[in-house]
């Protein structure tokens, strides 16, 4: 059996440390990539359509 330095047992928690925070940030990049494919599903965040007046108002211009 090989006796393992305190360095070793460092390196080994120090990988371990980089691979959990591997994984956070992959999760936390699928938690973004989903909430910005959810933000535009809901209204109110297109500038480029038309507002509730400027539909209205296309209306108001028919003849009676």
């Amino acid at each position: 059996m090989i006796a393992r330095q305190p360095t070793d047992l460092i390196r080994d928690e120090a990988k371990l440390l980089a691979a959990n925070i591997e994984l956070q940030h992959q999760g936390l990049e699928l938690l973004l990539a989903e909430m910005r494919a959810l933000a535009a599903l809901m209204p109110g965040d297109h500038p480029d359509q038309p507002t509730d007046a400027e539909i209205e108002a296309g209306f108001d211009n028919m003849p009676v």
